[in-house]
Parts: C-alpha cells; sequence; structure tokens
C-alpha cells in the first residue's frame, strides 16, 4: 500500500473516531466565535489536504477513487486544496436590477411672446361671457380682432405675469367655448449668400413663359414689406397691405426678395412677371437685431385673412414655425376656399419634423434643390413635403436696387407659387396635385420624404394641359 494510501485511510477511519469529533467541535466553535481559524492552525490543516490531494497518479491504480460513504453525503461532506474550515459561507447573491435610464424632459418652447396669451371664440358670443372668461384667468386685455372669413374673435391677453404655456392647458381643458393659444412666432425661410446662380431652365419656366405670364392671377404674399423702388419691380403690379410695418430697410431684405421671384420684371429671376402680387407684411425686425425676422401669429392670422378676403388665387407663406392651432384654423380656411396655398418646407435639417404651416393638410410642402439637382442640406425631410424646387444660390432682388443670392426653402416655395400662376393663367382651375404627374423623379423611385414627387417641370406641365410647346 503506497503512502497516499495509508494517509487517506488513517485519515478516513480517523474521522469515525472520537477524537476527530471533539476536534472538529472545537473548530466549528473556533470558527463562529472567530469567524475564522487562526493562521497557523490553519495552515497546519491545508498541509493535510495538500498531502492527500496530490495530482500525480497513485502507483497503485487498484486503489480506486476515494468513496464517500452516505453519512458523509448526508453530512454534506467536501475536500477542498486547501483546508475547508478556512472557507466561510458566502450569503446569498442579491441581483441588482440596472438602474433605469433617466430622460430628461425636452426643453420647454420660448418661441412665442412672453406674458401674452390668445383666446379665440365664435361670433355671437357673449361680450361679458368674454370679459368673465379674462377676469376668471386674471388676464388683462391688451387688444383684439375679428376674422372674419373664419367667423371668429380673439382677445390679445396679458397673462401678468403666468406662464402662457401652464395657461394654455388649463383654459383648454376646462373651457369648451374658448381655444386659448401662446402668440408664437415665425421666421422666414430664406438665407442671404452670395455664391454663382443657376437658370430658370432647371424647371422649363423660360420655355413656359413663352406661353403664360401669370396675367389675371391674384397672388398673396404673406411676408415682410417690400421695397417697391426696385428698378425691377417697375411695371410690376404689386399692392401693398401693413399690418407690420417696422420701416427698416433690414426688414424689407426677405420680402424683396420673395417678390423678385414671384413677380420681378427682371427676365432671370421673376418667374410670374405679369401676375399681381398682394404683398401683406406680417413679419418685422428683432430689438436690437436688424437681421433676425419674425411674425407673431396674431399679425400672420390677420395677413392670411386680408388675402383670403381679397380672393387670392394663390397663397405664398415663405416661412415656418412650430405647431399652431390658430394660424392652422385661417389656413384650412384658405384651403376650403379653393385656394393654393404654397409653404416652405424648413430649413432645419430635420426629419419627419413639423414645419407649420406646410405640414397643414391641403398646403403644397416645399423642398429646396439646387442646380445639379440635389437637395438642399439643411432642408427638412417628411411626409409633408410634396414637391421640389430651386431653392440653392438664387438670384434675386434686395432693397435699395440691389441683387443677392439667396437660398432656402423660401426660394424654392416662392418658385412653385410663380409656376402655379403660369398654369392659372391657362387654366383657372389647375390644382397643384396636378403637378405631381409631370414632375421629374429624383431620389429614390417615386414619393419620398426628401423630393416629395420630385422636380416641378413648368413646360411638362403646360404641354400636359395641350398648350403649343416644342419638346
Amino acid at each position: 500500500m503506497s503512502c497516499r494510501t495509508k494517509l487517506k485511510t488513517s485519515f478516513l477511519s480517523a474521522k469515525t473516531s472520537n477524537c476527530y469529533k471533539l476536534t472538529l467541535s472545537i473548530v466549528t466553535s473556533v470558527i463562529l466565535t472567530a469567524g475564522t481559524l487562526p493562521a497557523a492552525f490553519a495552515h497546519e490543516l491545508a498541509k493535510v489536504h495538500q498531502h492527500i490531494f496530490l495530482t500525480e497518479k497513485p502507483q497503485n491504480k487498484s486503489a480506486g477513487p476515494l468513496s464517500v460513504s452516505k453519512a458523509q453525503l448526508l453530512k454534506n461532506t467536501r475536500y477542498y486544496p486547501s483546508s475547508a474550515l478556512a472557507y466561510q459561507i458566502a450569503p446569498p447573491m442579491t441581483i441588482v436590477p440596472p438602474a433605469k435610464k433617466v430622460i430628461a424632459p425636452p426643453p420647454r418652447r420660448n418661441d412665442f411672446v412672453k406674458d401674452e396669451l390668445l383666446l379665440s371664440y365664435d361670433f355671437g358670443t357673449d361680450i361679458d361671457a368674454v370679459k368673465a372668461i379674462t377676469e376668471k384667468y386674471n388676464l388683462k386685455r391688451k387688444g383684439g380682432m375679428a376674422i372674419k372669413s373664419v367667423r371668429k374673435g380673439v382677445v390679445i391677453a396679458d397673462t401678468q405675469g403666468q406662464n402662457p404655456l401652464d395657461l394654455q392647458d388649463l383654459i383648454n381643458k376646462a373651457e369648451k367655448s374658448f381655444k386659448a393659444t401662446t402668440n408664437n412666432f415665425y421666421t422666414p425661410a430664406a438665407t442671404r449668400n452670395f455664391k454663382l446662380d443657376y437658370p430658370l431652365a432647371q424647371t422649363g419656366v423660360g420655355r413656359a413663359r413663352t406661353i403664360s405670364r401669370g396675367k389675371g392671377i391674384l397672388i398673396g404674399m404673406v411676408d415682410t414689406p417690400v421695397d417697391l423702388t426696385h428698378s425691377a419691380l417697375r411695371g410690376s403690379n404689386i399692392e401693398q397691405h401693413s399690418i407690420v410695418d417696422p420701416k427698416t430697410a433690414e426688414s424689407k431684405v426677405h420680402g424683396t426678395s420673395i417678390a423678385g421671384v414671384l413677380v420681378s420684371k427682371h427676365p432671370q429671376i421673376g418667374v410670374a412677371p405679369d401676375a399681381k402680387l398682394l404683398s401683406v407684411s406680417a413679419f418685422s425686425s428683432r430689438p436690437g437685431h436688424p437681421n433676425a425676422l419674425r411674425g407673431k401669429s396674431t399679425d400672420i392670422v390677420a395677413a392670411i385673412a386680408y388675402c383670403i378676403e381679397k380672393n387670392v388665387d394663390i397663397l405664398n407663406l415663405s416661412f415656418t414655425g412650430g405647431k399652431d392651432s390658430f394660424v392652422e384654423s385661417i389656413v384650412k380656411e384658405a384651403v376650403r376656399r379653393g385656394i393654393t396655398v404654397v409653404a416652405a418646407g424648413g430649413n432645419r435639417g430635420r426629419t419627419n419634423s413639423t414645419v407649420y404651416p406646410a405640414v397643414i393638410d391641403g398646403v403644397v410642402g416645399v423642398t429646396a434643390v439646387d442646380r445639379m439637382q440635389r437637395r438642399y442640406q439643411k432642408a427638412d425631410k417628411g411626409r409633408f413635403i410634396d414637391i421640389a424646387a430651386p431653392g440653392v444660390d438664387i438670384l434675386t432682388l434686395a432693397p435699395q436696387g440691389r441683387y443677392q443670392k439667396s437660398t432656402g426653402t423660401s426660394m424654392a416655395a416662392a418658385h412653385l407659387s410663380g409656376v402655379m400662376a403660369l398654369l392659372k393663367e391657362y387654366q383657372h382651375n389647375y390644382e397643384s396635385s396636378q403637378l405631381n404627374q409631370t414632375a421629374i423623379d429624383l431620389g429614390r423611385r417615386g414619393r419620398d420624404i426628401e423630393f416629395g414627387n420630385g422636380l416641378v417641370n413648368a413646360s411638362a406641365a403646360l404641354r400636359q394641359l395641350g398648350a403649343p410647346l416644342p419638346f
């Protein structure tokens, strides 16, 4: 019998002796009292186990593996490469769930007039009820307006330090006869720059103008004031009406550039030079920021309502803003009356955005492309984009007799409105949806969120109506 086998036998037989039981009892008491064994004692026990569990093969192969008796199994006997008694039983494992990701709420809007709220109500509402609602919510009347086209009255109220967003939610939940909205800001959707331009031949406008120049069509333009003294506007049929007129040169930049694309007599700029333009100014420069233009919901609604009353054929809205039920109601009324409403698709580079007023049902949302028919890189994308038009590095007018290059969906919207004027002169009941049949497909095949139905093609659209245009 080898030394290893003798030791195993001696150790196993010793385990059954009273001496072993006494030793185990003493060791257990020490562990329970001190939590561990004295280092020297643990070391001695470890040496015994190290001797028992040699990894080399036994010389006596017939010895076989150590067997464990049922009694040992019941006592959950375990053998370790070092002293079993030197180990402590670990506590149960605690599973700690991952911390929930805290998503910060989006910042609250600030694109509205501070401390101002709009209360709209139906014509016929008792005046005492209007006064009562302002008193109930501690509002101070600043002004009012009547929108005949939608038969609505509007109170412009000072919130007297109350948060307009909170008040808006509170009133709309509690009141049925009144609709509360903030007086939101809108901004023109164009950027000035000075790069080379490209010809209007891209959309067939040059060829189309040999047949139609927009005569007899009235285009409504809600924008900034227009510098009517520009030489390229001499002879143009423009009527100007001011909702807002700050009478500064800077405030006329955007409106003059849009008017130039719509009706300028300059052969490289004006798309529909014989159309009549109703220019309604609703935008002004921000105080201290002459180049930063914005318009309020109230002024925009008043301007659109004025265009509706004047029976415009086309309404050009080259501006963008956030969701606005007040503006939406007047735009929908224009669509309901058969006016072709054209709006800029936005220049913030967002996907599936909600750009007002382009996102409103029935409005033609226009994106911008460059001379290579590539989408303007900052143009918004979404299902509301219906069609594309030139809008990058567009040669147009500037105040004080100057010219400039402008980029943005504002310019594309104006181009599209001009094309609609050409088509409506030839067939007055022409619908904007008919443009989709002759548009030049761009991007993915068929309609997509980047180009809509494709690039507008004025000459192809006229040809489809039977106009004698050569291919």
